[in-house]
């Protein structure tokens, strides 16, 4: 972990800017990556580069420029969530859910899968439809990757709490 100058440290990075753009980025390849796995364990495949292709170029243009306009688009609107996510919604659900003011690792993580459940909502209004069954078939599986992974690297602690992570979120700790 690394400390800011605000007395807050970061799983990765020096600043929330910094730590929100790689958690985001990691968060949104982690659930790229499952989304694609998928069909390998018989469950639906979510191609999340070729579905914001499809909607950009339709359905007739090129996969290869489909697969990586898609692709840009799809990293590019993950890490902005993941930084309107560090920047807004992780201090406000601090400020708003007394429960979750605390810097600890576990909060940092129940905050991620909030904003997973938001952006799924978010994604079912908009984009889902185009992917899943009428019933959810499975749709949620790939914002709530992108959320757990989310608030798991993005982990602001008190810098007062010298230590590791297991004594940051009191796991072990007597």
């Amino acid at each position: 972990m690394e400390e800011s100058d605000s007395g807050v440290k970061y799983l990765i990075g020096r600043s929330a800017g910094k730590s929100a753009v790689i958690a985001a980025f990691v968060a949104t390849h982690v659930a790229t990556m499952a989304g694609l796995w998928f069909g390998g364990v018989r469950l639906p495949q979510f191609n999340f580069n070729m579905l914001n292709g499809w909607l950009v170029l339709g359905l007739t243009a090129d996969p290869v420029q489909t697969f990586v306009i898609g692709g840009i688009i799809h990293y590019t609107s993950g890490i902005i969530w993941g930084v309107v996510f560090a920047l807004i919604v992780h201090p406000a659900l601090g400020r708003f859910i007394k429960p979750l003011a605390a810097l600890t690792p576990t909060n940092n993580y129940i905050k991620g899968v909030l904003w997973g459940l938001v952006l799924w909502v978010i994604s079912s209004a908009f984009w889902m439809p185009l992917l899943i069954d009428p019933l959810f078939g499975g749709g949620v599986v790939g914002p709530l990757i992108y959320g757990v992974n989310l608030g798991l690297l993005f982990s602001p602690t008190p810098a007062a709490t010298r230590g590791s992570w297991r004594a940051a979120s009191g796991v072990g700790v007597r």
